[in-house]
């Protein structure tokens, strides 16, 4: 029976979502359809309550795709409840008359199945219909909360930033807006699924998102979708995870369950456990959400005894401080000139070493002037990382030395695209220590525990701020292992275990 209806909810949408393809609301919003399949799935994560009456929520209702999954999952209960009081929000007036529609199949559906449904659908923001509802005094917050928010990013200056300050939410996008309120709606023991890209599991800008979710609830489920690729109707680059969340307390030694799947039909899952404290390191200020497979353990253990931070080091991370675009006309060239200085972009990078000049598409020369002068930096030995890498690229982490040996003693500018290794801003300690940091941050060990806690193709300066570093005794002896040629990964991850791994490293 649930089979049939579902095919009717997802007929409807196939129908609507091709009408919407040029749908500027569509666009505006970033929102995307979510798949019956995997409403279903994502459905399928709820338990069971003995509770008569739910009340239930969908914050990004579209024509009621992840509704219709919750629902088609109450109706295979063992004891279903005697009544469902669900709140429909959606914002975009045009779906309003086929999620009304979709509403009668959903009416229909738990009547056959003894289920009184209530439906109060608000066309509006959901962001200003929580808060309304959070400064009301109502006895029955929701028991149940299914979301596929939009995506978009929150402006500083905008009105929903400024509502949801004043609540103490802090986030830059409205997904994680619509997580965090959907968060205070949810009653004592509330349980809460939610799709979204998987970009907040670390980095700066979403560590007071980091801290309300895991200050507030108890992750119970995560589902982490290896490909990009067919999990919405439309393309979302970013990778995708799942959340299933509850409003309990969460414990150190409490079991998570991680799931993970090739593909949207969910053919091929693998499950596995980890502790709460395997997911989100206790004393990590940060609270980097890392999803941690078997085979990650060996490499987090490896990572973690290691002795220095970069602070320790004695030497700091930065983003290149150039951007090209906002550089006055006539300051970038292809051509040098007496006054002119090196530029280096992410395109310099050949073989662990910064080449320069580079035949390409960026000019290669900045003219110094009084509005870059501050972001110039002295000749001397830099490591650098690419900030963003390509999907077609193997590893997340890219690293490159630059040498004002090679390239020359003038200053030089780094582009925004790039993050630098440096010392307050100048050179770091000796071309050794520069190219034994460089090939540490190109093993496949650094690769592989970035990949632990970031599905972005984004290599943030606080994602490089939370990895351990090796000794300044070890870098060294790493640098000295080869010359102006950087030796194959085979190699390279030879030479790192075994100057790091052969013997106990120790501070120095």
């Amino acid at each position: 029976m649930d089979e049939l209806f579902l095919e009717v909810i997802e007929k409807e949408s196939n129908l609507v979502n091709k009408k919407r393809l040029g749908n500027a609301n569509k666009d505006k919003n970033e929102q995307f359809f979510t798949p019956l399949n995997v409403a279903s799935y994502m459905g399928s994560m709820f338990k069971e309550t003995k509770q008569k009456v739910i009340y239930f929520l969908d914050p990004g209702a579209g024509i009621g795709n992840l509704t219709a999954a919750f629902i088609a999952t109450v109706c295979k209960w063992s004891k279903k409840p005697q009544k469902i009081i669900a709140t429909l929000y959606e914002v975009d007036s045009t779906l309003i008359p086929d999620l009304q529609k979709n509403v009668e199949e959903f009416v229909s559906m738990c009547s056959k199945n003894d289920i009184v449904l209530e439906v109060r659908i608000e066309n509006t923001d959901f962001i200003q219909g929580a808060i309304d509802e959070l400064n009301q005094e109502i006895k029955n917050r929701y028991d149940y909360i299914i979301i596929n928010p939009p995506y978009k990013k929150m402006s500083s200056s905008s009105f929903d930033k400024k509502i949801t300050s004043k609540v103490g939410i802090n986030v830059p996008n409205y997904y994680a807006a619509f997580v965090s309120l959907s968060i205070r709606l949810m009653n004592e023991k509330g349980q809460l699924v939610f799709i979204t890209p998987r970009s907040f599991c670390n980095g700066q800008y979403f560590k007071s998102f980091r801290y309300d979710l895991l200050g507030n609830t108890k992750i119970e489920k995560i589902h982490n979708f290896i490909s990009r690729k067919d999990i919405f109707y439309d393309d979302v680059l970013q990778e995708t995870v799942i959340f299933f969340i509850t409003k309990n307390k969460q414990k150190l030694n409490n079991n998570i369950e991680i799931r993970e799947s090739g593909k949207s039909d969910f053919s091929q899952i693998t499950k596995l456990k980890k502790r709460f404290d395997n997911i989100v390191f206790p004393h990590d200020q940060e609270k980097i959400i890392r999803i941690i497979k078997d085979d990650d353990i060996d490499i987090v253990e490896k990572m973690h005894s290691l002795p220095n931070s970069l602070e320790e080091l004695g030497i700091n991370v930065s983003t290149g401080p150039i951007v090209d675009f906002r550089e006055k006309e006539g300051l970038l060239t292809f051509q040098g000139t007496l006054f002119s200085i090196p530029i280096i972009y992410p395109e310099n990078f050949i073989d662990g070493f910064i080449q320069w000049p580079f035949k390409g598409k960026k000019p290669q020369y900045l003219k110094k002037h009084s509005s870059n002068a501050m972001g110039l930096r002295p000749p001397g030995f830099y490591v650098l990382v690419k900030r963003f890498s390509s999907k077609e690229e193997e590893k997340r982490i890219v690293a490159a030395v630059y040498s004002s040996k090679m390239i020359g003693s003038t200053e030089v500018a780094f582009d925004n695209k790039t993050n630098y290794y440096h010392i307050s801003k100048e050179g770091l300690y000796s071309e050794e220590f520069a190219k034994g940091l460089s090939l540490y941050l190109n093993s496949s060990l650094v690769d592989f525990y970035f990949r632990t806690f970031s599905g972005s193709t984004q290599v943030n300066v606080s994602d490089l701020k939370s990895i351990k570093y090796p000794s300044y005794k070890s870098l060294i002896e790493i640098g000295k292992s080869y010359d102006q040629v950087i030796p194959d990964q085979k190699e390279l991850d030879r030479i790192v275990d075994k100057v790091l791994y052969s013997t106990k490293e120790t501070t120095s």
